[in-house]
């Protein structure tokens, strides 16, 4: 391949990159929007919605702030802000582990749930909705190589191939 061909390779596949990550940027934004409007129609951010329906899916629709946190995929000072703006709205309370008690657990109140079950189904048909125009296929493709791609960033942090140093060594 010549170098002339080499380089308008290389600059469709940089147009490509730039595209999809547009499109990404876009959907996402859409989305977000979308999803932040709803959970507003209930007094809360989509985060906080979040944070109900991991509650309401575990045992004793209970979990402690570090579990949370990983499950949402946010950090420790996040996972607490918003358990902090949920206990103020009377939505959660912060309980006692009932086997540790240095850990704190946040749990659902009889308006957390409640607030769960009317903005949740409206929630997952806005997520339905999104991708209404792919059929099943499509979308587990979609998904896959959007993974793909996460992992493959993921990857290339300095702090993942730091991690993936010392799990070898």
């Amino acid at each position: 391949m010549t170098t002339e061909a080499t380089e308008i390779q290389e600059e469709h596949r940089t147009a490509l990159a730039r595209m999809a990550v547009d499109a990404v940027i876009a959907v996402a934004a859409c989305a977000e929007r979308d999803l932040d409007r709803h959970a507003a129609g209930f007094g809360i951010s989509d985060a906080k919605l979040e944070v109900l329906e991991v509650l309401s899916c575990c045992s004793g629709r209970r979990a402690c702030l570090f579990s949370l946190g990983d499950r949402l995929g946010v950090t420790r000072p996040n996972i607490t802000k918003l358990v902090d703006g949920l206990e103020r709205q009377g939505l959660v309370e912060r309980v006692p582990h009932p086997v540790d008690g240095r850990m704190v657990q946040a749990q659902l109140t009889t308006d957390g749930a409640a607030v769960a079950a009317h903005a949740l189904p409206g929630r997952v048909a806005l997520m339905e909705r999104a991708w209404a125009s792919l059929d099943d296929d499509e979308l587990e493709r979609l998904v896959w190589v959007l993974r793909r791609a996460a992992a493959e960033l993921l990857d290339t942090r300095p702090t993942a191939k730091r991690r993936a140093a010392d799990a070898t060594a």
